[in-house]
């Protein structure tokens, strides 16, 4: 199975983020909203109720039966509340505000209940009542109903409700896109670094480089670093490349020398002592000088695999003595003198020290007039 990319896993941790943060706040601001609105309601439904049984309990100290009341509620402000007021066989003394819609069950039975405030359905429309009975020395005569449609509140809140989710979802959109849009910008220098390395791989070429202008913050030095990467590959390959370049010209030379010496040698049958010792001193020296070039060769192969180099206590003594006496075999017109003062040890690697030692031998050789000497001596 594929992995999702690093963009895209982003963007989806961030809607997801987001989405929670908004689903907690609109969810909040909902619940807060309908809360106060139902609790304005019941306020309203319990003061027009205390109202009203005052009122009655008034009428009735003073004498009047329950069915004789006329109350005058002129000054009362009933904010959308329905009232009534009827007595125990359920006939209406007095109402106000509009007609009263009644629940299945009976008075009696919702004033038992524990909550004085009920809500019901009636045609699909939801209402809130509240019942309160007029007692008089322990004889229930009738009840106060106060009531309030919630049809316009209910209204209210389910376009609150739409409009919270649509604002969550059209909100999530935009997350997406710019989350989408912020992880692509920052990922942007990443995809530079790929393009760049799959033109190298296309091209074997170091000279490529990440054209990055950007703040210096973390991708920033990732940019930077690889780009110091690739000059340091390029200065590595260059100097590979003029070595083995160099190389391939110094063996071409004694390959050359070797071959026409041969030549000779075959095409001559009866060749004088004197020129023979020549031309085989004159291949010595040309193989001597190929195997120091071989041995460079080898060196750098091992650094470009990665191979550590092997180190040691390294007797000065014996590789002086070594190279000794290999050069006296092929340099007969230069005397090669070696003084060893007394045992000389070194940390370090025999193969390396020996071949700088010949190609320091080697040099001393060249600039040194014929019949003239040249000496090795370890301190």
């Amino acid at each position: 199975m594929r992995a999702l990319p690093i963009r895209f896993r982003l963007t989806l941790w961030y809607c997801l983020i987001f989405g929670i943060l908004m689903t907690i706040i609109t969810t909040s601001i909902y619940l807060i909203q309908r809360t106060s609105h139902y609790k304005e309601i019941d306020r309203s439904l319990l003061s027009i109720s205390e109202f009203i049984l005052n009122e009655t309990h008034k009428e009735l100290n003073k004498g009047v039966t329950l069915s004789e009341i006329q109350l005058e509620f002129k000054n009362l402000s009933l904010n959308g509340v329905v009232f009534a007021i009827e007595d125990v066989k359920g006939q209406r003394i007095a109402s106000g505000g509009g007609s009263i819609k009644k629940p299945n069950i009976t008075l009696p039975e919702m004033h038992g209940m524990k909550a004085p405030l009920h809500t019901f359905t009636d045609l699909d429309q939801r209402y809130r009542m509240y019942v309160q009975a007029i007692v008089i020395d322990n004889e229930t005569l009738g009840y106060v109903l106060s009531e309030f449609p919630l049809y316009r509140i209910d209204h209210s809140m389910n376009f609150l409700l739409w409009l919270i989710v649509s604002f969550t979802v059209l909100g999530l959109g935009l997350a997406a896109l710019s989350g989408w849009y912020l992880a692509r910008k920052a990922f942007r220098p990443l995809a530079m670094i790929t393009e760049t390395a799959k033109a190298i791989a296309h091209t074997q070429s170091f000279e490529h480089r990440v054209m990055y202008d950007g703040v210096r913050d973390e991708l920033g030095q990732l940019v930077e670093t690889f780009n110091v990467m690739l000059q340091s590959l390029e200065n590595a390959y260059l100097s590979q490349k003029r070595f083995v370049e160099n190389a391939s010209h110094e063996l071409r030379a004694p390959l050359t020398t070797i071959r026409g010496n041969i030549d000779i040698m075959q095409s001559v049958d009866l060749m004088p002592v004197m020129e023979r010792k020549e031309i085989l001193d004159d291949m010595k020296r040309e193989a001597v000088r190929m195997s120091r070039l071989v041995a460079e060769l080898l060196i750098l192969a091992r650094a470009d695999a990665g191979q550590e180099i092997a180190f040691e206590v390294v007797d000065l003594h014996e590789i002086a003595l070594e190279v000794t006496y290999e050069i006296r075999k092929w340099s007969s017109l230069i005397r090669i003198e070696c003084q060893l003062d007394h045992q000389t040890m070194v940390w370090g690697n025999s193969d390396l020290i020996k071949q700088l030692l010949i190609i320091l031998t080697e040099n001393a050789i060249r600039y040194t007039l014929n019949e003239g000497s040249v000496l090795i001596r370890t301190r």
